[in-house]
């Protein structure tokens, strides 16, 4: 593992010390490289007592060179670190996992009018395999560059994607608020994620422009405001969206009580879409963060207001782990041919 000291470094640790196939042989880092995994978190320690983070860039160049044998190189690194470091090693590991937004996106000029400068390695683009298994499970079997979907754009697709798909809402002008617990920020020192700054406040950042909208808009084809919002939690994503009903939908709820009748299609769709799914659950009321903490879980909930002519939809998600670090497992173990729910918590924690 790459990049281990971060929050999802260490959530992937936490995960992996319960899988009974992936074995981790070394935990690299940068700034922490040489200390103790169980000083920084002593969550961890039961597992890991005595383990230090190794040298990132020592353990990239092992690897490289042949000198060190990993089959699994998980990529927990900031956003535009990856791609310097898959070029290095792809030939060398049977799967690389990479969970930062450095390959979502296969064409690179979408990623330079997003991010704001060129992909550094644009040939591997095409390579990877976009990592959102309710998606992409078939293009995951076999896949040896995955890049893991993110938090934002997996709660906001799994909302939407059956509504999209059955032709019940308009592809046009779809609006996401979502909100995200701190950690989804990283472990980086910023004068905005203090606590003196994020307690007791709740702001909206990236308007207009953020950097995920591309992806969310490919998953569903279709066009979307997306407006991320900072929750004063640790971890969780809750996404509220507004949609407008196709005329489709509208056929399917004429006479009677066309709220119940068109809550009651949405919910049979989300329902039907997820009904194999081992970790997406619709909900028949609207879920919460604390629903999905610490588990690999995803829930969505779907209703109709006829008043505004307005299909609402709201989902919450683990961004820790169904969000990054879970979902990265999830992809691994289907592209490994493994069970995919091996290793992975399907209960959360509460309180």
């Amino acid at each position: 593992m790459i990049g281990a000291s971060g929050y999802t470094g260490a959530e992937l640790l936490r995960i992996l010390a319960f899988h009974p196939e992936i074995e981790v042989v070394s935990s690299a880092a940068a700034s922490h490289a040489g200390q103790r995994i169980a000083e920084l978190y002593p969550s961890l320690l039961p597992r890991y007592e005595g383990e230090i983070f190794s040298n990132a860039e020592s353990i990239i160049d092992d690897i490289s060179t042949g000198a060190k044998n990993v089959d699994i190189a998980f990529l927990a690194l900031p956003h535009g670190t990856s791609q310097s470091v898959v070029p290095r090693i792809l030939d060398k590991v049977g799967l690389v996992v990479d969970l930062s937004a450095d390959f979502r996106l296969s064409d690179p000029k979408v990623y330079r009018e997003w991010y704001g400068h060129d992909h550094i390695a644009p040939q591997f683009l095409e390579k990877a395999v976009y990592g959102l298994p309710e998606l992409t499970r078939e293009e995951l079997k076999g896949a040896r560059l995955v890049a893991a979907a993110g938090c934002y754009v997996t709660c906001s697709t799994l909302a939407l994607h059956p509504l999209v798909a059955a032709g019940l809402i308009e592809r046009e002008s779809i609006i996401v608020d979502a909100a995200s617990g701190v950690s989804g920020a990283g472990r980086s020192l910023k004068s905005n994620y203090l606590f003196t700054e994020v307690e007791e406040n709740f702001s909206a950042y990236g308007l207009k422009y953020h950097r995920h909208t591309p992806e969310i808009e490919r998953n569903l084809g279709a066009q979307v405001l997306f407006t991320p919002h900072l929750l004063p939690v640790n971890r969780g994503i809750l996404a509220t969206t507004y949609s407008r009903p196709t005329e489709y939908f509208r056929d399917q709820i004429i006479g009677g009580d066309v709220d119940k009748l068109g809550s009651e299609l949405i919910l049979a769709e989300m329902t039907r879409a997820y009904a194999s799914e081992p970790f997406v659950f619709a909900t028949e009321s609207p879920p919460s963060v604390k629903a999905t903490l610490g588990s690999n879980n995803a829930m969505v909930y779907g209703t109709y207001d006829s008043r505004t002519k307005t299909v609402v939809t709201v989902s919450a998600l683990d961004n820790l782990v169904k969000g990054a670090s879970g979902q990265a497992v999830q992809c691994a173990n289907i592209a490994l041919g493994l069970p995919e729910t091996t290793g992975l918590a399907s209960l959360g924690l509460h309180p």
